[in-house]
């Protein structure tokens, strides 16, 4: 069972074997690149004899900013707060923002995973990190390794809720560009 809603793939001029193929490579590089869950709906148009490559894709919600209570604890301390790190993928991150918001004369860390801030408002609903900027990026990336190789020419759009990304060997015309979201169009009224 798939963790999405819908996932079609499409592919004219090949077998079913070379669709069914695709798709699990598709899967493959989303599970690795942790975005399969952010994905609700997936349409993949490929057409061997134009070639030409196309994927569109109907996003889940928003993701939220990541903030620094949910990076650590914070707690009131004697002259300020205390962060006891749980999540250090984004401690650098965290760091900035506090240096940034607070100085560097302000923020202490006097072990790997406590920072001390000397101030009398909690740091809790800093912002440290944009996740859906980070997943806009990775989705970026999975859809470049998706594309099947050689088709240097490429478009990608993206939206807050959706995207759309064209790869083909040719110069990617509007006439092409026209047709294949018909074809993904066709696929997601079918």
């Amino acid at each position: 069972m798939d963790p999405m809603e819908v996932f079609k793939v499409e592919a004219t001029g090949q077998e079913e074997f070379g669709a069914r193929k695709y798709r699990e490579i598709i899967m493959d590089i989303l599970q690795d690149l942790g975005l399969i869950r952010s994905i609700g709906r997936l349409y993949v148009y490929i057409d061997i004899e134009k070639p030409v490559f196309a994927v569109r894709g109907l996003l889940r919600t928003g993701i939220p900013p990541l903030t620094v209570k949910d990076v650590g604890d914070v707690l009131k301390v004697e002259g300020g707060y205390q962060i006891k790190i749980n999540d250090e993928e984004h401690m650098a991150d965290l760091l900035n923002v506090l240096w940034d918001h607070y100085g560097r004369e302000r923020v202490e860390q006097p072990v790997r995973d406590v920072v001390i801030i000397a101030s009398d408002t909690p740091p809790s609903e800093l912002v440290v990190a944009d996740l859906e900027a980070e997943f806009m990026q990775d989705l970026t990336d999975a859809l470049v390794r998706i594309a099947p190789e050689g088709f240097r020419n490429r478009r990608n759009e993206m939206a807050k809720d959706s995207f759309f990304f064209i790869a083909a060997e040719e110069t990617l015309k509007p006439e092409l560009i026209l047709e294949v979201k018909e074809k993904i169009r066709s696929m997601e009224n079918a």
